[in-house]
């Protein structure tokens, strides 16, 4: 064998052990809960309280609600992002509470508090449970608003699918976690990698409710070309805001809540 075939069969073997690795960690890379306790100094001055209902296979999932001022007024839920817990979401959606809208902060399993490890699979299971809670809480489809932030953009358009509900939110929407890792990991073969895919785009066509994408123009994780493909593939009717300046994590510091709310009440 030949110093050149040595050096190919090694660098070969290298590739084929990191796409192993990545296959084999790739839901500690996609789900990065925090699992501190959420101390009741996260949302007690909100007027959030703590509760617990169970999922489908039995998992209890601890999280934070606020029924609406008014029984006219909607509530809205919240499926968060990849990374950190509830806790984190309190302030940022305070103002719609503020505004008399009831809250749902849905938290997953395996973060904060809960026991069990997030999945695709898990995660629509722990969605229809909050959805649950709140129909028997007597909030109904038309009076409550699905709020997707990033991964949760997934639960957000998955629900929306199934019923009529008060309007859809998309906070940097990806067209399906397959696209991101392709593009965030050209040098894999990543699309035939993910097991959690999330598929927005094949589903987005068919959602039910009035759509209200928001995405931030210098959005590093997540590229505002798949919020854009995810906004021309929904149905009518549907508005988006693409933010100047905006990156990930800093939607709402550009005067978004007005803007939201205006598109709530006009829808």
């Amino acid at each position: 064998m030949t110093k050149i075939s040595s050096i190919m069969i090694y660098g070969i073997s290298i590739y084929l052990l990191l796409i192993l690795i990545m296959f084999i960690f790739q839901r500690s890379l996609l789900y990065q809960p925090s699992r501190e306790k959420l101390d009741v100094s996260y949302y007690n001055s909100s007027g959030l309280k703590k509760i617990n209902f169970t999922t489908q296979d039995g998992i209890v999932l601890k999280s934070l609600f606020k029924k609406p001022s008014k029984s006219e007024n909607n509530t809205i839920v919240v499926f968060h992002g990849n990374a950190g817990h509830i806790g984190h979401r309190v302030q940022k959606f305070k103002p719609f509470m503020d505004a008399g809208y009831g809250l749902l902060l849905l938290e997953y399993r395996g973060y904060g508090e809960n026991k069990g490890k997030p999945t695709e699979s898990g995660l629509y299971l722990d969605g229809k449970a909050a959805l649950d809670f709140l129909t028997n809480y007597n909030i109904p489809v038309n009076k409550t608003i699905l709020y997707g932030e990033s991964l949760g953009c997934g639960l957000a358009v998955k629900f929306s699918t199934e019923e009529s509900f008060k309007a859809t939110i998309l906070e940097a929407p990806y067209t399906s976690i397959a696209d991101v890792a392709m593009r965030q990991y050209w040098y894999l073969p990543a699309r035939w990698l993910v097991l959690d895919r999330y598929d927005i785009i094949s589903k987005v066509k068919n959602i039910n409710s009035p759509l209200l994408v928001l995405h931030g123009l210098k959005d590093k994780i997540i590229s505002v070309e798949f919020g854009k493909r995810v906004f021309n593939s929904a149905p009518k009717p549907k508005e988006a805001l693409y933010i100047p300046n905006a990156g990930h994590n800093n939607l709402y510091e550009f005067d978004t809540y007005k803007k939201v709310i205006t598109f709530l009440k006009q829808n």
